[in-house]
Order: C-alpha cells, then sequence, then structure tokens
C-alpha cells in the first residue's frame, strides 16, 4: 500500500459523501453515472468565469470530447454562440449535428478562418481541453481582459498563449479541475449544481454520447476501447 494512501482515500470517501445528491428516479441512469465529473466541468466552465449572456461568443478546442459536446448544448441552450476547434471532418459533422454554432478544422489559417466566422465579433470565453496551438489561435479573437480557462491537456504539454496577448490586452488564464470544486464548494452549490445538471439529464435536454458498455468481466475490452484514437463517445461498465 502506498505510503499516505489511507489518508488520500479517507479524504475521497468525505468529498463523495459530501456530494450526494438527490437525482430523478426515471433519469437515464448511464448519464447520470457520468453527472459528477464532465457534466459538471462544461457547466462550471461557463458559469464561473464570465458572465455570459445571450448572444456573446465563446470558443473551445477539443469541441468533440465529452466535455465539448456538453459545453455546446449548455451554451445553445443559454443562447451562447460557440466556436468549436476539432481535428477531423468526422468529429467535425459531429459537432455541427449537436448544435455548434461555427465548427472548424485545425489547420493552415486557422487564425483567419476564426475571424472570418466572428463577423468582427470578439470571444468573451475560451476553454482549452487540448494545451496545444489552438488555444493561442483562439486567444487572438478574444476581447481585451477576456478569459483562456484550461482544463485538461490532450498532449500532455503546458499551454502556451501569445505573450503579447497577455500583457498588452490583458488576458487572464486559469486553471480547473473539478476535484478541487468538490471539496470547496458550499453544499448548497453541490445541489444546485447536479441538481440542475439531473433535471436536464431527466428531460433529455442533457446527455454524452455513449460509445460502448462493458460488464467488469470484460474489462480488458473496455481499456483497449477506451484507449483506441477517434472515439465518439464514452466507454461504460454496466452492473
Amino acid at each position: 500500500m502506498p505510503a499516505g494512501a489511507p489518508g488520500v482515500w479517507a479524504e475521497q470517501a468525505v468529498v463523495a459523501a459530501r456530494n450526494l445528491v438527490v437525482v430523478p428516479e426515471d433519469a437515464d441512469a448511464r448519464q447520470l453515472a457520468m453527472l459528477s465529473v464532465n457534466p459538471a466541468t462544461a457547466y462550471l466552465l461557463l458559469s464561473r468565469y464570465v458572465d455570459l449572456r445571450p448572444g456573446d461568443w465563446i470558443g473551445q478546442n477539443i469541441a468533440n470530447s465529452s466535455v465539448g459536446q456538453l459545453v455546446v448544448a449548455l451554451a445553445k441552450r443559454a443562447v451562447v454562440k460557440t466556436v468549436n476547434i476539432v481535428r477531423r471532418e468526422e468529429a467535425a459533422r459531429q459537432v455541427r449535428e449537436l448544435g455548434g454554432d461555427v465548427v472548424l478544422v485545425d489547420g493552415e489559417d486557422l487564425g483567419e478562418r476564426i475571424a472570418a466566422a466572428l463577423g468582427g465579433a470578439q470571444l468573451k470565453l475560451v476553454l482549452d481541453g487540448a494545451a496545444d496551438a489552438t488555444a493561442a489561435t483562439l486567444a487572438t479573437a478574444l476581447e481585451a481582459g477576456g478569459t483562456v480557462v484550461g482544463y485538461s491537456s490532450a498532449t500532455g504539454e503546458s499551454a502556451k498563449l501569445p505573450l503579447g496577448d497577455l500583457i498588452y490586452r490583458e488576458l487572464n488564464h486559469r486553471g480547473f479541475w473539478i476535484t478541487n470544486w468538490a471539496r470547496t464548494a458550499s453544499r448548497d452549490e453541490i445541489e444546485q449544481v447536479y441538481g440542475e445538471l439531473a433535471g436536464l439529464v431527466a428531460t433529455g435536454e442533457l446527455g454524452a454520447a455513449v460509445e460502448a458498455v462493458y460488464t467488469l468481466e470484460d474489462y480488458q475490452a473496455a481499456f483497449d476501447h477506451a484507449r483506441k484514437a477517434g472515439r465518439a463517445g464514452k466507454v461504460l461498465f454496466i452492473f
């Protein structure tokens, strides 16, 4: 047993216990099983850092990821417009079908294509799950004082934003990890966030794509599937 493991597990147990909330019995159990991480992450990315109003624009990369799909759904519900960057045309089609307002495949002249799509408007918020050049490109379309929030690194690298934009346009660069929020949020906030999300799941307004479901006995096949590049949805265990 690793040194300090009992203390870590005890803390995780406390966090899990204080995050227990009542959810609708008729909601999709598979969607509810995913509720505590990706849906909550998407919700908080959109609500925590910038006061978004109907008609505002936000940008995000890896828009076909689970968090990206949920951001599209929640933004659409709030009448907030999205510029979505993906790596493949197949992923672009998926995000367009979900309701992404502008969907662009990464590549040559991405900055010019973003500017053309915005037609003079500016982004108020950029959500970075890739930590690659697309975050920096999206950041050039941010309004002065706008915010970039990094919540993961698909590349495994640290985010790199243009120094000139950070200094001269005073952009804000923030980080978000759902576990930190779960540890520090009040009970009322936890109930409000998860309760609202569970309600949206129950009405069918919110959900993440599920590509495959496995029994625990098939765990190796499930892990192999989850490692495949180009997945279109989550891989879940069923009991």
